[in-house]
């Protein structure tokens, strides 16, 4: 009897606090639901005997690439691919025909260490809601990134963050440096047209022993850049980034593309190819640069063409008819607030070279290439942001032999004294000799294939040797016809400039004179 109405008193009592809960306030509701809804995962988590660590692709602000989200996939892709059910592979275009196998979205695979299970799974990218309003500091990546998730038993808390995870790291560089094989990047805009890196492999054939310059200069250059390399210690000593900037300028065809494939071969250094161009604004710049990695080369080519595309319009002074006068002297001009198009400004990209941000990140060069280097502004080449300037001349005597001996296979020959003396008194690049220096002649191709025919291999060696004298010296002498030609033609130059200026010097006095005259009726105008 006593249960029975233990049990209608319990009936009243809920029945009650339905009746007083459907009283209250909506707001009331609501506060409630978050506290249940909050209350209830802490009291799972505490039943819940495992634990788990996410590895996100991004950081928190999402502004630099997380390197543990990529030691997490190469540990994973090289270890624990056994035991997955679904992978995913890659042919690279990287000489190699094995295929880079990694593991799939939502695949789940397991590792074993110090006797501990641990689970390991990776999580898609989510979709963003088409109906849902989301801020976000960046536009366009609303959406969650991709993250690894890593499962494993409380008691084994201590042995995965101070063992575990750290064997991860240490086994990711190893594989990292086994296979590592030096990348050209270069930026462009996503889906979300938002600028991010994308790599190719990267083997110039390029040396400083192939590279036609002077030998004093390059002997210089390479000590510059074995002493960066060598000075971490020495930066940290006087408190600099360990950074270094190179202007390479001189005339198109003069070698300076090849000049930065020669020092990513010496450095083994990654290369960054920048297009400003492609770049909204500066954060996006400020983004690109931190996702850069250590040991890279950082290069901007043709900085004095991109000059005018760095910026959009700035709102110039109005003359009397109306027409905008534009400045053309500003190297970069600033963007209005409400142009949605706007572009990197000259602060930024000082900032990027030699600024508060370049100090993110270790032994980076950064390279900037320019045809005119008088078109520059002096704070962008000033000693601390391009610490080195490297002239690309014209091609002389020295670099010749280097030319001749890489194309021609030969270091004497009865024309080089006459190839020196056109040389110094013509301005020829190296890419126009080494395109004169080519063996490519139809006829001397038919000589060498009657000669081969002939029996007996001495007589062959002797044909071999013969065709290639004979291309050598027609070679040569077919490029001192071109210098004597082109010694003509600089010759012929002034004087036609000259006969010019005679010509339009009536036009100048011309104009002067009705310039005066204009003045003075502006003049007595405003007399009156």
């Amino acid at each position: 009897m006593a249960s029975v109405e233990t049990w209608v008193g319990f009936g009243s009592a809920l029945a009650g606090v339905g009746l007083l809960w459907s009283r209250m306030p909506e707001h009331v509701h609501d506060e409630a639901r978050y506290i249940i809804s909050s209350l209830v995962p802490m009291a799972m988590s505490y039943f819940n005997p495992y634990e788990q660590i996410t590895v996100s692709e991004y950081g928190e602000e999402r502004f630099r690439r997380n390197k543990m989200f990529d030691a997490v996939s190469t540990y994973l892709s090289r270890v624990c691919t056994g035991g997955a059910c679904k992978l995913k592979a890659e042919l690279c275009n990287n000489g190699r025909d094995d295929p880079i196998v990694t593991l799939d979205e939502n695949q789940e695979v397991v590792d074993s260490f110090d006797g501990a299970r641990m689970w390991w799974r990776l999580c898609p990218k989510a979709s963003k809601n088409k109906g849902a309003i989301t801020v976000t500091y960046y536009p366009g990546e609303a959406d969650k990134p991709r993250c690894f998730k890593l499962v494993f038993h409380k008691r084994h808390r201590q042995l995965v963050l101070n063992s575990y995870l750290p064997s991860v790291v240490r086994r990711w560089r190893e594989l990292t440096a086994m296979n590592r094989q030096r990348r050209l990047f270069t930026n462009h805009a996503n889906e979300a047209k938002k600028s991010v890196w994308t790599s190719v492999p990267y083997n110039p054939p390029a040396t400083f022993d192939m590279l036609a310059m002077d030998h004093a200069k390059k002997v210089e250059i390479v000590d510059d850049l074995t002493t960066f390399q060598k000075g971490k210690e020495y930066h940290s000593k006087v408190g600099k980034a360990w950074k270094r900037g190179y202007l390479l300028h001189g005339p198109p065809g003069t070698g300076k593309s090849t000049m930065i494939g020669a020092m990513a071969n010496f450095l083994d250094y990654d290369v960054y190819d920048l297009d400003l161009t492609s770049v909204k604004n500066n954060s996006e710049l400020r983004k690109l640069f931190l996702d850069t990695t250590d040991k890279s080369i950082i290069v901007i080519e043709d900085i004095d063409a991109i000059e005018v595309e760095l910026t959009t319009k700035r709102k110039g002074k109005k003359a009397a008819n109306g027409d905008e006068i534009h400045d053309k002297r500003m190297l970069i001009e600033f963007s209005d607030k409400n142009d949605e198009k706007s572009k990197v400004t000259l602060s930024g990209l000082l900032s990027f070279v030699d600024g508060l941000w370049s100090a993110c990140g270790s032994e980076r060069i950064f390279m900037f290439t320019t045809n005119h280097i008088d078109r520059l502004d002096p704070a962008l080449i000033r000693p601390g942001r391009m610490d080195k300037h490297i002239e690309m001349s014209y091609c002389r005597f020295e670099a010749f032999k280097v030319l001749a001996k890489s194309y021609l296979d030969i270091t004497e020959h009865s024309l080089f004294a006459e190839i020196e003396r056109l040389l110094d008194d013509t301005d020829t690049t190296p890419a126009d000799v080494a395109n004169n220096l080519m063996l490519r002649s139809k006829r001397n191709g038919e000589i060498s294939r009657l000669l081969d025919e002939i029996d007996g291999a001495p007589r062959a060696d002797v044909a071999k040797w013969c065709k290639r004298k004979r291309d050598t010296d027609e070679c040569l002498a077919g490029f001192v016809e071109i210098l004597k030609k082109s010694k003509m033609e600089s010759a012929t130059t002034p004087m036609d400039s000259m006969e010019e200026a005679k010509e339009e010097r009536p036009n100048a006095k011309e104009s002067y004179k009705m310039g005066r005259i204009y003045d003075e009726n502006c003049r007595l105008g405003n007399a009156s």
